[in-house]
């Protein structure tokens, strides 16, 4: 008798066939996600537009990381680390819409989104309330600096002026 059918016959291991297939399920889970992961890295690397950086982001990094931890959990056998899996997904799930966000916000803030036709545009007036501040800072900065006399802030306007009347 081998030395695997006696591991076998004392229980230490569970019969060939399913382990196997646990194993086949595991590698293709394994290695699609290690597949979206990587076009996921790769599209916000090489996408020139915002729209689909933010497609990238979002979509194949979770689906990626899913299979990952689907490929994880099949292998298991210990219920306190399969369970360990779950907030993880949780807390991905939660912070990914906060990066789409923050790229979007960005995209903004640089007009990238200039080409796009904006029929709402409720973040105009923020920003351009915003960058006035900032502006009105530097300008007294450079005053108290030179010791030149302050200039007044500029008005309140609605609207970046993209042909806004």
């Amino acid at each position: 008798m081998s030395a695997s059918d006696t591991l076998l016959a004392s229980g230490g291991l569970l019969t060939e066939g399913p382990l196997e297939v646990l194993d086949v399920i595991s590698l293709i889970c394994l290695g699609l996600g290690a597949l979206l992961s990587l076009a996921a890295g790769v599209g916000l690397m090489r996408f020139s537009d915002v729209l689909m950086r933010m497609h990238a982001q979002t979509k194949p990094q979770i689906a990626g990381l899913m299979f990952l931890l689907i490929g994880l959990a099949v292998q298991q056998t210990h219920l306190p680390t399969i369970l360990f899996l779950i907030p993880i997904m949780f807390f991905q799930m939660l912070t990914t819409p906060a990066g789409a966000t923050m790229l979007a916000r960005a995209g903004y803030r640089s007009r990238q989104f200039d080409n796009v036709p904006l029929f709402a545009d409720e973040l105009a007036s923020a920003v351009e309330s915003a960058q006035r501040r900032t502006d009105d800072e530097l300008t007294r900065a450079h005053a108290v600096r030179t010791g030149q006399p302050e200039r007044e802030p500029a008005p309140e306007h609605e609207g970046l002026g993209h042909g806004e009347k």
